[in-house]
C-alpha cells in the first residue's frame, strides 16, 4: 500500500523538494499556511482527521533569522507553538512525525564538528525558537525524527547562492565574512536524506548537510568562479566589520555538523557541497541576474 503523508510548509524551499520526491510513490496531502495554519491546533487536527496520514513531514517554520530579533513572538509562535500543535496532533492520531532543526541551536565555540548529543546554546532569537521547537517535539510526539541542517540552498526560495550572484551582477563586488564557518546543504539532497532515514526506520536526532565545510567567503569565491563571474571583486571581512543593524542576529562562528550518525544509519554519505552547488548552478546557465 502507498504510504499517506501530510506535508506542512509545502510551498517553502525544503517543502517543495519534499513534495517532488515523496509524491513519486506516496499519496500526499500538501499544505501551506492557507490550507493549514500550524499555530492553530484545531486546523492541524482537522487536516489529520480528513486525510488520516501514516506520516507527517513538518516543514513549516519561521526562518527570518535577523527579523526574529524584533519579532520574537512571531518566531516562537510558529516554531515552538506550531511544532507543539503538530506533535500533539500526531500523538493523538498515532502518526510518525518528521521535522527539521538548525545548527543555530549551537553557539559555534567547539573546535570540532557538532554531534547530535552536544549541548545546545543558541545565540539568536531564531536559534532559541528552534530549540524550543525541539523541546516541544520531545515532550509531545511519541515517535519522531528530527533532522538538524544548515545553510540551505536550492530552487524555490531565497538563499545565499542567489543573493551573492544578484549582488555581484548589480555591483561588481561583494563583501563576505571569513569568520563564519559551516556547510551548505542542497534542498534536494536534504529531501533525499529524509527519505533514506525514514526508509531505515530512523528515530531521534540526526544531523545532515552536504560534506565538507567552508566560510561564507570561501563559498562566495567558489560560486563566482563556477558561474563564470571571475571579474567580480570579493572582499574578505569579519562579522564585526558590518554595522550591527545589517545583520542583527548573532551567528555561531563555527557550526559544522557531524554526519557520521546519518551515514551509519543509512549506509550512504552526503556528497560534497561543491558538487551540489555545481548541480544547482547548472539549472540556470550563467546564474540568476535578478
Amino acid at each position: 500500500m502507498r504510504k499517506r503523508i501530510l506535508v506542512t510548509g509545502a510551498a517553502g524551499l525544503l517543502g517543495r523538494q519534499i513534495v517532488a520526491l515523496f509524491s513519486r510513490d506516496c499519496d500526499l496531502r500538501v499544505t501551506d499556511r492557507e490550507e493549514c495554519d500550524v499555530t492553530s491546533l484545531d486546523e492541524v487536527r482537522r487536516e489529520i482527521g480528513a486525510f488520516h496520514p501514516d506520516l507527517l513531514i513538518h516543514c513549516a517554520a519561521y526562518t527570518a533569522v535577523d527579523r526574529a530579533e524584533t519579532e520574537r513572538d512571531a518566531a516562537f509562535r510558529l516554531n515552538e507553538s506550531g511544532t507543539r500543535n503538530v506533535a500533539r496532533a500526531c500523538r493523538e492520531g498515532e502518526i510518525v512525525l518528521a521535522t527539521y532543526g538548525t545548527d543555530y541551536v549551537f553557539d559555534g565555540t567547539l573546535d570540532r564538528h557538532y554531534r547530535e548529543e552536544d549541548e545546545p546554546n543558541p545565540l539568536s532569537v531564531y536559534g532559541q525558537s528552534k530549540l524550543a521547537a525541539e523541546r516541544a517535539l520531545f515532550e509531545e510526539a511519541p515517535e519522531w525524527l528530527l533532522i538538524r541542517t544548515q545553510w540551505l540552498f536550492g530552487p524555490g526560495g531565497p538563499d545565499f547562492v542567489s543573493a551573492i550572484l544578484r549582488k555581484a551582477d548589480r555591483d561588481g563586488a561583494v563583501r563576505v565574512v571569513t569568520d563564519q564557518v559551516g556547510c551548505p546543504t542542497f534542498a534536494p539532497d536534504l529531501a533525499e536524506a529524509t527519505r533514506r532515514l525514514l526508509a531505515a526506520g530512523a528515530r531521534g536526532i540526526f544531523h545532515f548537510s552536504n560534506a565538507g565545510h567552508a566560510s561564507f567567503y570561501d563559498y562566495a569565491v567558489f560560486l563566482l568562479a563556477e558561474s563564470g563571474r571571475r571579474g567580480v571583486r570579493v572582499e574578505p571581512v569579519r562579522t564585526a566589520d558590518f554595522p550591527r543593524g545589517t545583520y542583527p542576529a548573532p551567528r555561531p562562528p563555527r557550526s559544522v555538523l557531524d554526519k557520521s550518525k546519518y551515514a551509519g544509519k543509512t549506509g550512504s554519505a552526503p556528497r560534497p557541497w561543491q558538487e551540489a552547488v555545481r548541480e544547482y548552478l547548472g539549472t540556470f546557465p550563467g546564474g540568476p541576474t535578478t
